[in-house]
């Protein structure tokens, strides 16, 4: 499949995933949503090797030593890698669940961590997901809303078809950037992408790997204020995790960074973020629960 017809087929099931919430919420708009309702925060980034994945697994650790109820959903298709990352041995993933193999309680991995974690799991198969099987996806996942504070999707690194879909329909979304040459561009490209369909959703960035503060703040001015010219959309300052051999320890001793090295540089910034994070979800209280247009396919 080239670009073009890729770039198609991502569109077609945006198409449908917009038109289906839209019905939803013609239908239910005069329904009580009585059960709690999780706030669910995507976190994406343009190109391999950012340490996203790395990052969502500390930041949820951060969040669950907090006192919340948090649920990680691999969602890089294929390629998952957060259950190595935690020591979760790893019995079923999304691919048991989607065919009806397994039950969501089955594929729900409990860590030593305080935190759930739901595998994308190794399969080849869940690298190129039908639109019917993403629409029997977020079907299956709906019973996460009432039982978490916060759900954390983990997207593959590109604009694939499922991270489209994912970036198109969640209302809250943090970009992880590289302090490399592509990084500016490519972080834009994402926003573009989000906006074309997702206007209202919150996005901001994290800017990861990056030696001095200084050179994360002067990243992050330059593409928000390029947003704000072009594409008149403010993003969200989630700060910045600087480069710490301690990071590299961790991933080795399958370990959150806060239990081996709480004082290291890296674990004081991921905290910052994680109380921002959190103060965020405060201020926007009413924007970033599951509004109700999204409630069959939040996904």
């Amino acid at each position: 499949m080239n670009s073009d017809q890729s770039s198609n087929q991502a569109k077609l099931v945006i198409q449908k995933l917009l038109k289906q919430t839209q019905q939803s919420s013609e239908s239910d708009q005069n329904k009580k949503i009585s059960t709690p309702r999780a706030r669910v925060l995507c976190v994406t980034s343009g190109k391999g090797g950012t340490g996203k994945s790395v990052l969502t697994y500390n930041i949820g650790f951060h969040l669950a030593q907090k006192g919340c109820q948090v649920t990680i959903l691999d969602a890089d298709m294929g390629l998952g890698n957060i259950h190595s990352l935690s020591g979760t041995s790893l019995n079923y993933d999304l691919v048991d669940l989607i065919h009806g193999r397994m039950d969501l309680d089955d594929v729900i991995l409990e860590t030593d961590f305080g935190f759930s974690l739901i595998s994308g799991g190794k399969s080849a198969a869940l690298a190129n997901l039908t639109y019917h099987d993403f629409r029997k996806l977020t079907d299956y996942l709906e019973p996460l809303k009432s039982t978490n504070d916060l759900i954390l999707v983990d997207t593959a690194s590109s604009l694939s078809l499922q991270t489209t879909a994912f970036l198109h329909t969640l209302n809250e979304i943090i970009v992880v950037v590289p302090p490399d040459p592509m990084a500016i561009p490519t972080t834009l490209t994402i926003i573009r992408s989000i906006l074309q369909s997702n206007r209202s959703a919150l996005i901001g960035l994290i800017i990861n790997q990056v030696p001095k503060k200084r050179i994360a703040k002067e990243i992050f001015s330059e593409i928000n204020q390029i947003c704000i010219l072009e594409l008149n959309k403010k993003l969200i300052d989630y700060g910045q995790v600087r480069t710490d051999s301690n990071i590299g320890l961790s991933v080795i001793q399958q370990q959150p960074l806060q239990l081996l090295t709480p004082n290291s540089r890296a674990c004081r910034d991921i905290s910052w973020t994680t109380d921002r994070i959190e103060w965020v979800g405060r201020q926007q209280s009413n924007r970033l629960t599951l509004p109700p247009n999204l409630q069959s396919s939040w996904l």
